[in-house]
């Protein structure tokens, strides 16, 4: 392509805002699928998991079989949940990521509040797999809204050929 039919760009620097502690637990509430961050016997492991929010916690159920069941509990994890969210005008979408890190624990083997037991998770295991919950404390929340970048305008492009 020569310079002339390359199509024009709006560049700037993405705008970086760190989000309140009610912001993020609002993001949390509204969103169910994150990704887990932990250490496995294997290394390091990113899972992408579907989790619920009850009261000052994050519920995942997983499946006892899963690296999950056995290796989160009693060691730091992190929960990521990104996504985009269209603002006026839709031209400049904002991304946002909200990351709970802290000590997971074994959510059925502790005493828990009440709110615990009436969680309704996203995915359902069949009859005879036995799952476990594992519970992250929402004690280190950290947020970040950044405008997305806009791509290349491409109404100069009609009519041309490669």
């Amino acid at each position: 392509m020569s310079p002339s039919t390359t199509a024009p760009t709006s560049r700037r620097p993405d705008a970086l805002r760190s989000l309140s502690l009610a912001e993020c637990r609002r993001w949390l509430q509204q969103h169910h699928e994150g990704r887990l961050s932990y250490l496995s016997g294997r290394g390091p492991r990113s899972v992408v998991v579907s989790y619920a929010v009850a009261g000052d916690e994050v519920l995942v159920r997983v499946p006892d079989y899963n690296d999950i069941a056995q290796y989160a509990p009693g060691a730091e994890v992190t929960l990521a949940v990104d996504g985009v969210v269209e603002p006026n005008p839709p031209s400049s979408p904002e991304i946002e990521e909200v990351s709970v890190t802290g000590i997971a624990a074994h959510a059925d083997a502790a005493p828990r509040p009440p709110q615990v037991d009436t969680v309704r998770f996203d995915e359902s295991w069949p009859t005879g797999v036995k799952t476990s919950v594992v519970s992250l404390p929402m004690t280190q929340l950290t947020g970040v809204q950044r405008r997305a970048a806009l791509c290349p305008d491409s109404s100069n492009l009609e009519g041309e050929r490669p």
